[in-house]
């Protein structure tokens, strides 16, 4: 052992030495001093001590160690991020795949390729029965959305289907209030224009998406959702389009261009006018530009009209020329051209406006469980009904059960048995002299105040609590429940406001110290305001009632479009409708309404109809009611009155003005921002007026067709089988 380690320090010893040699160094003795000044001093060198070898082996061997170390630390990181890259390259490629497949199934769920696969086969429609089967539907949806598919990469994807309910309409005759999706005929008083039926279906879909084999790069996509879809059936019927008033930006059943009302030349959409939803008119629409032919009409929305021709007229050219089938016309040598984004279709089928607000009645005494072609007998109404004042007692008998005028007090009227709130909405008997809407900024509580002679009643609907509180001014009495709209495929908190005679005045809270709009529809809540004419039978006024005048703002606590009409918060809940049915909606100019008036809502406004459907003419013989407009009748005393901005859209059985121009402006200049909500009907203000258009002549062959296809992504989210890739998205969004 000794003589190893000897051999070992003679052969460091000359290594040393070689070392010394090389830069010139002599061994010194340890004098304490260095070896520099010892050599100065003259004295002799001594040879190197057995320690100093030693200290230099181990520095050198430390050295060594060192090296070695960080040669294997290279190796390991290069491996390391060789793997953590491969790994990341496949688990990104497992989640392409993955997108890829749920991609696919997105496509298959906006289709209408589910419905229509669950059809049966021969088509066969029972008047009043759903069409589809639950396992009809689970069939066919199981079928299209199972789906694999491989990729050259060796990529690949598999989705799986999952349904987790399935909610199938009940007949159009079950009588359980509580089952609120229901086949509905199309026109109660004629079962062959058919019947639309809803159905929601709850999902799973997962797309497991597979990277190269043997790898972690397996990612699952998950996703829940509702899809909801109608159908259009009819066993007899060429097959019917049904929809919401709603929908349309603007709508008129008459539009005249060569015949306004009032000493004027012309009438039709002009500088200013800017549009982003539907346009339709069952006649023929007017076009006009200034007199150079600048600031043509813009829509951004589908643009249609019954009339094959359309007419266009530029100010200050004389007498309007004839319509022209065209989307332009030179007038005078300018072109008048205004901008169809969406197109511009003549020739549709006309849309048949409503004939009555029977249905706006029915709702307030069930929520619109019970569409109906007639209005609410006395004897609904009595059973149904109780006095704001006296909610404890019940009404006494109707004079005449059957009878369909009814012959209530002049009141304001609940659908309660004195413990619960039963229905949904408010009956006021004769007309209101105001009804104020305000939203509580606190809380989920919408307050509706209304007026009517020396009386006030405050109803105060609290979603989250679930309860409605009645105050008509002897103290506050709570309800348990609160009116639901149950005409949409999922009950949503939702009112019909019904009053039989006007509304002289409809408003907000009034404006903040800033000088903007207090909100008047709570955030969760959804609201019709209807008011209802009426034969007088008295041949001086054939008609009475119908008419609501808004005096104030109307806005939502959570808007909907922002300052310059661009759309946000596309789910929020609140709502509002105004529906005068037989009357006008006004828009006051003689300083009941401020300046630069706010309303959030659709308006619709019916000429007034017979029990057999045909108009009611006034002593001038012209129809009564149906319009939405300010009274211009004075507009050389009317000044500018600012913007008229709404936040949604007009119907119309005429269409009318707000101002009116000859250099300069008298009334309100109107600015329309669409509510991109009512695209569809999921979002319509509750028990708003429909319609059903007939698509052909009657055949023996059954017709289906699927409209309002809509799904719903309720969550969606990644799982990652294996090791999580360094970087990669996050696992929910």
């Amino acid at each position: 052992m000794s003589g190893q380690t000897r051999g070992f320090s003679v052969q460091a010893s000359r290594w040393i030495g070689r070392v010394e040699a090389k830069y010139g160094l002599r061994p010194g003795i340890n004098t304490g001093r260095p070896a520099s000044s010892r050599r100065a001093a003259g004295e002799p060198s001594a040879a190197p001590q057995s320690g100093e070898r030693g200290m230099a082996l181990i520095a050198v061997m430390l050295v060594m160690s060192l090296m070695v170390m960080l040669a294997l630390a290279v190796t390991f990181t290069a491996l390391s991020d060789h793997s953590v890259t491969a790994n990341f390259r496949n688990g990104a490629s497992g989640f392409y795949a993955a997108e890829a497949g749920m991609n696919n199934v997105h496509r298959l769920l906006h289709g209408d390729q589910i419905a229509l696969k669950a059809i049966p086969n021969p088509p066969h429609v029972t008047p009043g029965q759903p069409t589809l089967t639950p396992e009809g539907i689970a069939a066919a949806a199981g079928q299209l959305l199972t789906i694999s598919e491989h990729f050259p990469n060796d990529a690949a994807y598999h989705t799986k289907l999952k349904i987790t309910d399935i909610n199938v309409p009940y007949p159009a005759d079950d009588q359980n209030p509580g089952h609120g999706n229901r086949v509905f005929y199309n026109d109660p008083l004629n079962p062959a224009m058919g019947q639309t039926e809803n159905y929601i279906i709850g999902y799973q879909v997962d797309s497991v998406g597979e990277g190269i084999a043997g790898l972690n790069g397996t990612v699952t996509l998950e996703e829940q959702g509702v899809l909801t879809f109608s159908l259009i059936a009819s066993a007899t019927s060429g097959g019917a389009r049904r929809g919401n008033f709603a929908e349309f930006a603007l709508f008129t059943d008459r539009f005249d261009p060569y015949h306004p009302a009032g000493p004027f030349i012309y009438q039709g959409l002009g500088p200013g006018d800017n549009f982003s939803g539907k346009v339709h008119t069952n006649q023929t629409f007017g076009f006009w530009t200034g007199a150079d032919g600048q600031d043509a009409p813009v829509f951004k929305g589908h643009v249609s009209q019954s009339s094959q021709t359309a007419s266009y007229y530029r100010y200050g050219a004389g007498d309007p020329p004839p319509p022209v089938d065209a989307n332009s016309e030179v007038v005078g040598g300018v072109l008048v051209a205004p901008q169809f984004m969406a197109g511009f279709d003549r020739g549709v089928p006309a849309v048949p406006p409503p004939s009555n607000a029977f249905n706006q009645a029915q709702a307030v005494l069930d929520g619109g469980f019970s569409l109906s072609a007639n209005p609410p007998t006395d004897a609904q109404l009595h059973s149904i009904l109780r006095d704001a004042s006296q909610l404890t007692t019940a009404l006494g008998d109707p004079k005449d059960p059957g009878s369909t005028k009814p012959d209530l007090s002049p009141g304001i009227y609940i659908p309660t048995d004195g413990e619960i709130f039963t229905g949904s909405g408010i009956y006021v008997m004769g007309s209101a002299d105001q009804i104020l809407l305000k939203a509580d900024p606190s809380g989920n509580r919408q307050t509706i105040t209304i007026t009517q002679g020396g009386n006030t009643v405050t109803v105060v609907v609290d979603v989250d609590a679930g309860t409605t509180t009645i105050d008509a001014g002897s103290g506050p009495r709570t309800l348990r429940g609160i009116p639901q709209d149950r005409t949409s495929q999922t009950n949503r908190p939702g009112a019909s406001l019904y009053v039989y005679g006007d509304v002289k005045s409809l408003t907000g809270p009034g404006r903040d110290a800033s000088g903007q709009p207090v909100p008047a529809i709570d955030s969760s809540f959804a609201l019709t305001v209807t008011a209802a004419a009426y034969l007088t039978g008295d041949s001086g006024r054939q008609v009475a009632g119908g008419n609501v005048t808004i005096t104030g703002d109307l806005t939502y606590e959570t808007p909907v479009v922002d300052s310059v009409g661009n759309p946000i918060n596309p789910k929020a809940q609140n709502v509002l409708g105004i529906y005068a049915s037989g009357g006008n909606v006004e828009v006051p100019v003689d300083g009941r309404a401020p300046t630069n008036l706010q309303v959030n809502a659709s308006l619709a406004a019916f000429e007034m109809r017979d029990a057999q459907g045909n108009p009611v003419v006034n002593a001038f013989g012209g129809p009564v009611g149906g319009r939405v407009r300010s009274d211009l009748s004075n507009w050389g005393d009317v000044g500018n009155m600012g913007r008229f901005t709404l936040v949604g859209g007009m119907q119309s059985t005429t269409y009318d003005n707000f101002a009116v121009y000859n250099g300069s402006i008298h009334g309100y200049s109107y600015q329309g921002f669409w509510d991109p909500r009512y695209d569809t009907t999921q979002f319509s203000p509750p028990f708003y007026p429909g319609y059903v258009v007939d698509m052909g002549t009657p055949t023996d062959t059954p017709v289906i067709s699927v409209q309002s296809n809509k799904p719903t992504v309720l969550s969606y989210k990644r799982i990652y089988y294996g090791t999580l890739p360094p970087g990669s998205p996050p696992s929910s969004k």
